[in-house]
């Protein structure tokens, strides 16, 4: 007899329960037993990926200690702007990091000006304790929480994501516990993490997006709001994103609900990103991202179904790119606000092709599945940059691309 779904499913998930076991052994290079246990075997031979976690970890320490082991200061101050020029952390961090001394320093929105201009992107960092643990997220110029909605809500039936040449498509769902929940669970980590956190609000009616940022206020470390308003309105099933006036309204109602800048995600889906653009600086917004996934789907030949559970999802990743810098390059010309440019960004060419087109920063997203590093590679390339063109800053180059305003 044939084995239904939900046994292939559970089968599947033993076999990878048991590998995953295997390979955190490893990475503790130990044996299964001795994990299980908690007893070392001294006859053992050390594992090959035992020892070259050793050797790295070696290296790191020599460069001055794990993310965990740096001193992190608590505050807004160090989030936006990194060690000041008197903090002893400065002078040792500069033997580390090569974007020290560089001046990458950028406004990302109005009253949001960050130390440089790489920020992760909502969704693909998790909450951001979680690479933490990989990488010092204290180096990036912000992160953007995965999505929050005012209840928890559970995401989409598997399957979720489908891999597609360059690029992913993902029907997540915005799985999350809930604004008040994260505020409660997340707030005292992002003060210790030493980076400014910009919270990604979704919901389904105007009132949604009102009471996330309600629930969040005062929470450590949030220096701003990301609207999602890729979002369906749940009265007419249109995306807020795809009508200007929905999206001015939600613009509107979540600026009078708090002093933090209001930066509004739009979505390429739209049949005028400019006209959405321009009704949401005029509601109040100040910065724009450019751009939420774009629709996409695949299909399942054998089966002749969608692979995704809910049919479509949403497409990121390189393959998305030269759409996301269009948009960028058009909306940039139509407004005067900051622009957060995002879409398949891997390193410092693509981010530097945002920024020529308009943006003033950058999120990296799906490039952080592959590559935990990737954020930081694009700024310590942004830093090679500055130096080898000899430019004062970084923000010499942000609209180099865009056509000169006659006055």
């Amino acid at each position: 007899m044939s084995k239904s779904i939900e046994e292939s499913l559970e089968d599947a998930a033993d076999g990878e329960s048991e590998e995953d076991a295997i390979e955190l052994a490893e990475l503790d290079d130990a044996s299964t037993n001795e994990t299980a246990s908690g007893e070392a075997d001294d006859s053992r031979a050390p594992t090959d990926l035992g020892e070259r976690l050793r050797d790295a970890l070696a290296t790191e320490e020599q460069r001055g200690g794990l993310p965990s082991e740096r001193p992190l200061a608590r505050g807004a101050s160090r989030s936006h702007e990194g060690p000041s020029e008197g903090d002893p952390r400065a002078a040792t961090s500069g033997a580390r990091y090569p974007e020290v001394g560089v001046d990458l320093e950028v406004e990302a929105a109005r009253g949001l000006r960050l130390k440089n201009p790489v920020m992760t992107a909502s969704g693909t960092f998790g909450q951001g304790v979680e690479y933490a643990e990989l990488i010092d997220v204290s180096r990036l110029g912000a992160i953007v929480n995965k999505g929050t909605t005012p209840a928890a809500r559970p995401g989409n039936p598997q399957y979720r994501i489908a891999e597609t040449p360059s690029g992913i498509l993902n029907s997540i769902g915005l799985e999350n516990p809930g604004a008040a929940e994260v505020a409660r669970k997340y707030g005292k980590a992002w003060a210790e993490l030493g980076v400014a956190v910009i919270v990604n609000v979704a919901g389904y009616s105007v009132d949604d997006y009102v009471y996330v940022v309600h629930e969040m206020t005062g929470t450590p470390g949030v220096v701003a709001y990301e609207i999602n308003v890729s979002c369906p309105n749940v009265k007419g099933g249109m995306l807020f994103g795809c009508d200007p006036d929905l999206a001015a309204e939600v613009t509107r109602a979540v600026k009078a609900e708090t002093d933090l800048p209001v930066i509004v995600k739009l979505t390429p889906n739209a049949p005028d990103v400019v006209a959405v653009a321009r009704a949401c600086e005029e509601a109040g917004a100040d910065a724009l991202t450019a751009i939420n996934t774009v629709l996409g789907m695949r299909i399942d030949t054998r089966r002749r179904r969608p692979i995704l559970g809910t049919g479509s999802g949403g497409l990121s990743g390189p393959a998305i790119r030269p759409i996301a810098v269009h948009i960028t390059y058009q909306v940039a010309q139509a407004v005067s606000i900051p622009i957060i440019g995002a879409g398949g960004v891997t390193n410092a060419q693509d981010a530097l092709e945002f920024l020529m087109a308009g943006a003033s920063s950058v999120q990296v997203g799906t490039a952080t599945f592959a590559d935990p590093l990737a954020p930081l590679k694009v700024i310590e390339g942004l830093a090679a940059y500055v130096k080898e063109q000899g430019l004062a800053s970084i923000r010499d180059v942000i609209g180099a691309a865009l056509p000169v305003r006659e006055d």
